[in-house]
């Protein structure tokens, strides 16, 4: 496992915790659970969960494609 797998698991873990307790939060109409509003949970949440959609596998992360691929459609839709 390199090191993009592991940073992947662990922010993975980090947006999904969060998301539940946001939304434990939520639920139980609590305005703040860890002694901050609920709502200062979304600083966590949002970059760990970016950190994970641009670390997963096979590439870029917005189409999950290797750039190898990308580069050589992209190289023959140029030449048509």
């Amino acid at each position: 496992m390199n090191n993009k797998d592991k940073l992947n698991k662990i922010s993975g873990i980090i947006a999904l915790g969060t998301f539940i307790s946001i939304l434990f939060g939520h639920i139980t109409e609590n305005d703040s659970i860890f002694g901050f509003p609920n709502a200062m949970m979304l600083y966590f949440l949002m970059p760990s969960a970016l950190i994970w959609f641009g670390t997963r596998k096979n590439g870029c992360g917005s189409c999950n494609q290797t750039c190898f691929v990308s580069e050589s459609k992209q190289d023959t839709d140029m030449k048509n």
